[in-house]
């Protein structure tokens, strides 16, 4: 059985991994100040102190598809279910939560409105509740989608006025009851491959929309979002926008046109640039990310190019297909599961080392990560758990014990975030205060310790 490096070769990468690994300090952490007092505000000379960071500001999530429809199941307390959590709250710090109005043919989705007037939100509030209560951010997917088969049968027999307005009841509703908790939402799905919901009926994929038709649609939505929730990050949410320029399928859309990531990704940012215009601007480009087994100097030139244009930029479903390898007959599994943890990491590692890119969400990577026994809750932890626990709870966390000056401070880099520190006292105790880096600020600290 080969290794499968002929399939995949970090070493051909190691010129951009290695700048890649250098630049991470200089976008992702901060130089910091902190000076330590007593209740008198006398400084603590000489004092031991230990700085740990608890939860990194940049988003590593995943969606919660299968624990979602244990929950739907009746089988949310199971020990497959219990394992399931402990392994996502173990591995990220975001979670990206379901809440489709419908979706088909993948029965097994979760559905908010699948008949009109009924309404479930019930396992989205649950999995939401569950992500806060492990003090991870919360996430939502998607508030609108216009596509044939994310549209209940219900909504399309109506005339495209009444289908806008039971969307609008639809995005309200659930913007306002998460409120403060889903800091985030996929805001808009797809718009660039699909049809308007005005337009739903005729679908013929690719389906080409004039960018101000587009426009004309969304500008309600995100007047929408906002209203409910000035202060969460909403994102326009696509895929087919990551192939490289020359690269990749070529199609031809509904209006005759040919239809490429190159085309896609031009137009999505003229999207961005036309709403902005209107005064309802999205937050951030969100790419999915199903590219497959991407090289990574064009991963990096993708960046650039989507973040030249003024937005952040959003990782919003990244998977890896193991398929080719598995198909071939030539890898062992051993070799696949290792292959697989490299790649991922060299991808964390270029994404987060990008100072254009400011979120991370798999979909589906912990298939990847862990091989359960079936329904079981027994489970092996896969080389690419190790590699991305690595890679989120170590490499990229600031750990430090340091001494006092005898004007009580201590000065370090960290990665931004939110942090404790503490001394110990008599008897082994620890008392300890707990402060934030943040990207641009002065991070300059008095803290007041027993």
């Amino acid at each position: 059985m080969d290794s499968g490096r002929d399939f995949y070769n970090p070493d051909d990468y190691q010129d951009v991994l290695e700048e890649a690994k250098g630049r991470i300090p200089s976008v992702r952490m901060s130089p910091v100040r902190l000076r330590l007092v007593n209740r008198k505000g006398e400084p603590l000379k000489g004092a031991e102190v230990k700085v740990r960071q608890t939860k990194n500001a940049f988003p590593f999530g995943e969606q919660v598809w299968g624990l979602d429809a244990m929950i739907r199941d009746g089988r949310g307390e199971s020990e497959k279910a219990k394992a399931t959590k402990r392994l996502l709250a173990e591995l990220y710090n975001s979670i990206n939560n379901l809440c489709y109005w419908t979706e088909r043919p993948r029965h097994d989705a979760s559905k908010t409105e699948e008949r009109q007037g009924e309404w479930n939100l019930e396992n989205f509030a649950e999995t939401v509740d569950w992500t806060l209560s492990q003090g991870m951010l919360a996430k939502g997917h998607p508030l609108f989608w216009s596509c044939p088969k994310a549209v209940p049968d219900w909504v399309k027999a109506y005339d495209p006025e009444t289908r806008m307005k039971f969307a609008e009841v639809r995005v309200r509703n659930i913007v306002s009851r998460f409120k403060g908790r889903v800091k985030i939402w996929d805001a808009v799905n797809e718009p660039m491959w699909e049809p308007t919901l005005a337009n739903i009926n005729e679908r013929e994929w690719p389906h080409i929309e004039k960018i101000p038709d587009i426009a004309d649609a969304l500008e309600p939505v995100l007047r929408w979002c906002r209203e409910e929730d000035p202060d969460a990050t909403y994102i326009i949410n696509d895929y087919g926008v990551e192939a490289p320029a020359g690269k990749g399928k070529v199609h031809r859309g509904n209006d005759g046109s040919e239809v490429s990531a190159a085309s896609q990704r031009k137009r999505l940012l003229e999207l961005f640039r036309e709403l902005d215009r209107r005064g309802v601007p999205a937050d951030a480009v969100g790419m999915q990310s199903h590219t497959g087994w991407t090289d990574h100097r064009e991963q990096w030139d993708l960046y650039d190019e989507v973040g030249s244009a003024g937005w952040p930029v959003h990782i919003t479903e990244f998977w890896v297909s193991t398929g080719p390898l598995e198909e071939s007959g030539r890898y062992s599994q051993d070799a696949i599961n290792e292959l697989v943890a490299e790649y991922v990491g060299n991808v964390l590692t270029c994404a987060y080392a990008h100072p254009n890119v400011d979120a991370f969400f798999a979909w589906g990577l912990l298939a990847k990560a862990v091989a359960f026994n079936g329904e079981f809750s027994g489970h092996d932890k896969l080389p690419l758990f190790h590699r991305m626990k690595k890679l989120f709870t170590e490499e990229w966390m600031t750990r430090e014990t340091l001494t006092t000056n005898d004007d009580g401070v201590v000065e370090f880099n960290g990665f931004h975030g939110d942090y404790s520190v503490a001394k110990t006292l008599a008897g082994g105790v620890m008392a300890g205060r707990e402060f934030r880096i943040q990207k641009g600020a002065k991070n300059d600290f008095e803290i007041v310790l027993p």
